[in-house]
């Protein structure tokens, strides 16, 4: 095995280790056929919880964007019968699945509008609904009872979910993304135009422990400008250019950051060792203590990004800059489940863009292929004008014949 292999499995055994120490996979033992103890890991219950949230949401959204009837009747042969519309049935799918998300329960407050509505549907009707399934849990539809209950949470949802203060927020929600994704996209082509090869580090930064409700209420602060202020000031990793912290809300994490770093890639490489460092810093000088914090260095997952944007990234290279606008579209993302409190203030963060010479002309060598980065604008605003064409599609009506 040569030093490159040994390196490759190094990283493979860390980012394992990181899933488990995470909470995303558990060990677990257990006897086999013949007495032999055998272990194994399983999804974690977080995950699991997760993705049931995720379903809920998404299921209450396109129940309260159609206007299907939730149960159909069908007679045939002299029999009525009845079945669940695809959005109906869904939606029955993701209510029956609250037991799966316990940390989610008292929590409506702090979530986003549509699953803070379903997440209240489920908790009140879905008891009352789970005795009329078959083994399938499929809803038994023929019967009055759930008929009566679904068609009433269907409407229930349609009212509340098309009110004007809740399609207000979803607006507000999503026009927050688009500006957020437009200035950090120009903040990049800002540096981008002055360093032709930046080097990106990313880390995701958390609060364990008690100090998960202390940054609810808002004592996190300190912790967030110290790193800023010294992000700026070069104290963490040295030659910075510029930087974005976004602040989230989840599901078992609580508050916690995601951290885009941009150096200066013709003085450093070694991107893993930095992050480390930064890493290190939030839990032993930001928050002080490896008991109520932790992170996880991104370049563990780097290989399963279709789009790499961790290490150098060329002001030429498209795939990069791919890589970096995924990572912008995660990092300035506010459909989650679970919304920031007011109380914490602005969600996002970043550096001041960095001053373009007065004589107009860079440190270094001149670029070999001109100083045009067109490249880099097409690809990292480009989304912009896929936006405005979508908008302007929704906008036509139909004419009548």
């Amino acid at each position: 095995m040569n030093l490159m292999d040994i390196e490759q499995e190094c990283i493979r055994r860390e980012r394992f280790h990181n899933l488990v120490s995470s909470g995303l996979l558990n060990p677990r033992d257990y006897y086999d056929d013949i007495g032999r103890v055998a272990h194994v890991y399983e999804v974690d219950a977080n995950r699991r919880a997760k993705d049931h949230l995720r379903m809920l949401k998404k299921a209450v959204r396109q129940v309260a964007e159609t206007t299907t009837v939730p149960i159909k009747r069908q007679e045939m042969g002299g029999v009525v019968r009845y079945a669940l519309s695809r959005e109906a049935r869904r939606l029955w799918h993701a209510m029956r699945g609250i037991g799966l998300a316990p940390k989610a329960w008292g929590r409506e407050r702090e979530m986003h509008p549509h699953l803070a509505l379903g997440m209240r549907m489920a908790r009140k009707w879905e008891p009352k609904l789970r005795y009329f399934k078959n083994t399938s849990d499929e809803l038994l539809v023929n019967e009055e009872y759930p008929r009566r209950i679904l068609t009433h949470v269907v409407k229930v949802i349609r009212r509340v979910g098309c009110s004007p203060k809740v399609i207000s927020r979803i607006q507000r929600l999503t026009r927050q993304r688009s500006d957020n994704l437009e200035e950090c996209c120009k903040y990049v082509l800002a540096i981008l135009r002055v360093h032709a090869r930046p080097l990106v580090l990313r880390v995701d930064l958390y609060v364990e422990a008690e100090a998960k409700e202390a940054a609810k209420e808002g004592k996190i602060k300190r912790a967030l400008r110290k790193l800023a202020r010294n992000l700026g000031e070069d104290r963490i990793v040295p030659d910075v250019l510029g930087y974005i912290i976004k602040l989230e809300n989840g599901y078992d994490r609580g508050i916690h950051l995601h951290v885009m770093v941009i150096l200066d890639g013709d003085k450093h490489f070694q991107s893993y060792k930095l992050a480390e460092q930064l890493r290190m810093y939030w839990i032993h000088e930001c928050v002080g203590s490896p008991q109520f914090a932790s992170g996880f260095n991104c370049y563990l997952r780097k290989d399963e990004y279709p789009f790499n944007c961790i290490g150098h990234v060329h002001y030429l290279d498209g795939n990069a800059l791919r890589g970096v606008l995924e990572a912008l579209k995660y990092v300035t993302k506010t459909d989650m489940e679970f919304l920031l409190p007011k109380s914490l203030g602005k969600s996002l963060r970043k550096g001041q863009v960095p001053p373009v010479p007065l004589d107009g002309k860079r440190r270094g060598a001149p670029r070999k292929n001109g100083d045009d980065v067109a490249l880099a604008e097409g690809i990292l605003l480009g989304w912009k004008a896929e936006q405005r064409s979508a908008r302007k599609g929704s906008r036509r009506t139909p004419q009548r014949v």
